[in-house]
């Protein structure tokens, strides 16, 4: 994560079919998950208790807006803004916080839902 709170999401398509991929990805696709403060006595992190709900979207052309074809073997990158965003609301301490992304990503075809490793932030 950069320092302005974004990520780069890279798809890639390493099938041999045409991989049907949004011109854009919105910021709201990356759900924020296992979001956990850290504990200065216990010198470790704790889950806060927050939960983001997965976007649900039955009309894929309204929710992904324009879309094209990805050919084999190429690489489409996403920039999204996290922060300011869905997590932000969780923020309300000067702590360090820690969480990751899942990125909705079945929406496309032959995607399945893509979880992050532990992003790091900390309001001190």
């Amino acid at each position: 994560m950069s320092k302005d709170g974004t990520v780069t999401l890279i798809i890639k398509n390493q099938t041999k079919r045409k991989l049907k991929v949004p011109i854009q990805y919105k910021s709201e696709w990356a759900r924020p998950t296992d979001v956990q403060i850290y504990n200065e006595e216990k010198k470790s992190y704790e889950y806060t208790g927050y939960s983001f709900d997965g976007a649900s979207c039955l009309d894929t052309k309204k929710c992904l807006g324009k879309t094209f074809c990805l050919k084999n073997n190429k690489i489409k990158e996403y920039k999204v803004k996290v922060i300011p965003g869905r997590i932000s609301q969780v923020f309300k301490e000067n702590k360090k916080y820690r969480f990751k992304l899942a990125f909705d990503t079945y929406l496309f075809s032959n995607c399945e839902e893509y979880l992050t490793d532990w992003f790091y932030y900390d309001l001190n």
